[in-house]
């Protein structure tokens, strides 16, 4: 290996260091420990050591083939001490305004979509339900209106033909129609018991 390409590996390996701290850092911010269970802590944590290692070899093969020395890991070790004596408040900070920033832009695109999207949208739909339900209650009067026409003189027939028929047999019918309506009554009383016995 040529002393420009030690001198190229150990400077990336310092900056890989200062990755792997401000990874460090962003990782355990959104991972909240105490909202998790223990597997899925462990299998996180183990997920994004996995992945730090092979980025870190990805970069070490591109620069030397991946020939691994003494002092690449001193210059990763230097690196990321680097990071948390110098770099760490900084970054930290810019971290929670980046979040910050990106929460604000969120809520506003949602906001944005909420009025611009979804309530012209509810509006447009309560107007044609408006619309739907006049045209409909214009229908229905429509088509009740013969009967309304025809109601008074149909109930003046029947009144007549009632008044026609004989006294007796207007009992009998009275009678009859007495007896089918406690008939009906009974049978929704046990249709009604009948229903809350299978609930």
């Amino acid at each position: 290996m040529s002393l420009n390409i030690q001198f190229v590996t150990m400077a990336a390996m310092i900056g890989s260091g200062l990755y792997i701290g401000m990874a460090v850092d962003t990782f355990y911010r959104f991972h909240k420990r105490k909202k998790r269970n223990v597997l899925m802590l462990y299998a996180n944590e183990i997920l994004f050591w996995v992945l730090q290692g092979l980025i870190i070899f990805y970069i070490l093969y591109r620069i030397n083939q991946g020939e691994i020395r003494f002092y690449i890991w001193l210059a990763l070790l230097c690196g990321f001490a680097a990071y948390q004596a110098l770099f760490k408040n900084i970054y930290l900070m810019i971290l929670e305004k980046s979040i910050a920033i990106a929460v604000a832009v969120i809520r506003l695109i949602r906001r944005l979509v909420k009025w611009i999207i979804i309530a012209p949208i509810l509006r447009i739909l309560k107007l044609l339900l408006n619309i739907l339900t006049f045209f409909s209650g214009v229908v229905v009067w429509i088509l009740l209106l013969p009967w309304k026409i025809v109601r008074q003189p149909v109930k003046a027939f029947v009144r007549l033909i009632w008044r026609m028929i004989p006294e007796n047999v207007r009992k009998y019918l009275v009678s009859k129609s007495q007896k089918y309506s406690k008939i009906k009554g009974i049978i929704n009383q046990w249709w009604k018991k009948l229903m809350n016995i299978r609930r």
